[in-house]
């Protein structure tokens, strides 16, 4: 019986290190070249053959870069070196061998398929209907029972791949015949994974002013698993032939017929890049458990073949190992967080409904909260990446006080919508007067304001002051620290990535334990990407902010007789105070900058201390 091994490549692809280089310089030339200008064709007249064209363009660009490494005919190494030795076109007898793998490529392809989707309907991406297939109704426009319509459209996509075939060859010929094996000084494992990313990038012009921009990262990430699952099949069978029906059903059956099968008519389903299929992340839990279960008969395929199995190993250090694989599950799991995330976040309104109401500022709509009743309305301003939800607890026991209060997002944050020009603390102070009159609440109010909080009260307090009945200020920021906006900005992006990465979906973990529920349960949202960038936008305009509070006049008894206390965690703040006849300094017991959250008994109280001073005031 012949060894695996006479059946792969017969000679090194490439020859001489100089007549590779040539070799992949024609390649990427016109395999690269040609689909870009394609899509200038596109852009210039309408007509779109990026697609086709690319995948003719790459089959024929392997075929020069052969032409040029002299690997067309001729002897290299001792050994006759020609096309389709070099490329794994042939040996193709054993055919029974051949119709095996071809086998096991297609029927693989459409389990993963399947797999894929049915992962995405028991996550709530896909909706079911098996029973009437209202998702095939819907892509392919048929009626009829359920068995004649699977039958029908599965024919039509049979057909489509006998026409995507030798398209499908173009594309194989040239990143598993033809790349992989060039890749082979990198390893096994760095080609599997290069080849694959190269092929993925090579799509770029395909998603460049086509409307699915969008969609390219998730299909980046899948080419790669994808590539690897391809190039398995061209070490194990030594032919680029099984790749080539599992690539074609991939592009037929599985990405038309598949997909849908599961699907009702729900456009979200179908139009999210990051769940659909193969290429969502669904796909890629599939295809990545395939690669771990099978990572050891992908090295022994490899050891098999010359191309890579000829190649002495260097025996990795471990520390270097154990690096290498905590990377690589990093990497994992930051895109299968990131997957998770973008999909999920498209049904965060109804999942995570808004607990107040959304009020019209003008140019966006703002989410307030209030609660109870009575008068003067306590009215609570967030410190920096807070949102609404962190007064629950106060606002209920104000309520049940008999004590109306209201609490809001600022633009951006949580269920507010994003603001629109510069958001420094003076535009916030008029949105919120804005907010306020537009909701129907009638003022003056009692402002309860945390850290960023007070430049925003004390500046509205300048702008609108018979607004101002009095002010509970809550550890402020001091307008004299410079040096808060870039490790805050910092901060921002931080928890923007790691929101993004899905890790708020994992649980409540990542939330302060004495926030209240009402936070917690809603901790995607509350502390969502788009908190964060609200955020990140409030520290670029930082010294504009610092500018409008240093301003303000800072002269003892400026503020009249307005009931005010300031609440410190340290020994600041008495300055504050001091502006108002009727100031109050309290030093809290506890040096935690989130004095509502440590002590939110001391907050109370100082609560309704204002209020009795202003509603007697009135």
């Amino acid at each position: 019986m012949r060894s695996t091994a006479e059946l792969h490549l017969v000679s090194p692809p490439g020859g001489p290190v100089g007549g590779r280089g040539r070799e992949l310089a024609v390649f990427v030339l016109i395999g690269f070249g040609v689909p870009w200008l394609l899509w200038l064709l596109r852009v210039r007249t309408g007509i779109d053959v990026v697609a086709p064209g690319g995948m003719v363009a790459v089959g024929l660009a392997t075929f020069a870069a052969l032409r040029v490494g002299g690997r067309t005919g001729g002897r290299t190494g001792g050994r006759t070196g020609t096309v389709a030795r070099d490329t794994a076109l042939v040996p193709i007898r054993p055919v029974r061998r051949l119709v095996r793998f071809c086998a096991i490529a297609l029927g693989a392809t459409l389990a993963f398929g399947f797999l894929a989707v049915a992962i995405g309907a028991w996550a709530g991406q896909y909706p079911t209907d098996l029973e009437n297939l209202s998702g095939l109704r819907a892509a392919y426009g048929m009626a009829g029972e359920p068995l004649q319509l699977i039958l029908s459209a599965l024919a039509v996509n049979i057909g489509l791949l006998v026409v995507v075939l030798p398209l499908a060859f173009c594309e194989e010929w040239a990143w598993r015949g033809f790349l992989l094996p060039r890749l082979r000084p990198l390893g096994l494992w760095p080609a599997l994974l290069v080849s694959g990313l190269v092929w993925g990038v090579w799509h770029l012009p395909g998603y460049v002013g086509a409307g699915a921009s969008p969609g390219f990262v998730p299909f980046l990430v899948f080419t790669v698993f994808f590539g690897v699952l391809l190039g398995w099949l061209r070490l194990t069978s030594g032919l680029i032939w099984p790749g080539v029906l599992a690539h074609a059903a991939n592009n037929t059956l599985v990405t038309a017929f598949v997909n849908v099968v599961f699907s009702a008519d729900d456009e979200r389903a179908l139009s999210n890049p990051w769940t659909v299929g193969l290429s969502g992340w669904p796909g890629w839990l599939v295809m990545l458990a395939v690669v771990l279960v099978g990572a050891r008969a992908i090295r022994r395929a490899a050891d098999r073949d010359p191309a890579f199995g000829g190649l002495p190993r260097r025996r990795p250090r471990p520390l270097r190992r154990i690096l290498a694989a905590s990377l690589g599950l990093v990497i994992v799991a930051a895109l299968a967080g990131t997957a998770v995330e973008q999909s999920m976040a498209r049904t965060d309104a109804r999942r995570f409904p808004a607990p107040g109401r959304l009020v019209s500022v003008g140019t966006h709509q703002l989410h307030l909260r209030c609660l109870g009743s009575g008068s003067p309305a306590v009215v609570f301003e967030s410190g920096w990446g807070d949102s609404s939800t962190t007064w629950d607890g106060l606002q209920r026991q104000l309520a049940a006080a008999g004590q109306r209060s209201c609490a809001y997002d600022r633009a951006g944050y949580a269920w507010s919508e994003p603001g629109a020009g510069v958001r420094d603390a003076s535009a916030e102070a008029a949105e919120l007067v804005t907010l306020l009159a537009n909701a129907g609440e009638r003022g003056p109010f009692v402002f309860v304001g945390h850290s960023w909080g007070g430049h925003v009260l004390r500046l509205l307090r300048a702008q609108r002051p018979e607004q101002v009945a009095g002010l509970v200020l809550l550890d402020i920021a001091d307008e004299r620290n410079t040096g808060l906006a870039t490790p805050a900005t910092i901060q921002a992006h931080v928890w923007s990535l790691a929101a993004g990465a899905g890790l708020l979906r994992t649980g409540s973990w990542m939330v302060d334990s004495r926030e209240p529920r009402l936070t917690r349960d809603n901790a995607p949202v509350v502390f969502g990407p788009a908190t964060w960038a609200a955020a990140a936008a409030e520290m670029r305009a930082y010294d504009a902010t610092v500018r409008a509070v240093r301003s303000l006049p800072r002269e003892p008894r400026s503020w009249g007789g307005l009931p005010v206390t300031v609440i410190s965690a340290q020994d600041t703040g008495e300055q504050i105070a001091r502006l108002s006849t009727r100031g109050r300094h309290v030093v809290a017991d506890t040096r935690d900058h989130y004095v509502h959250l440590a002590e939110p008994a001391l907050v109370l109280r100082e609560i309704h201390r204002v209020v009795e001073q202003a509603a007697f005031t009135k």
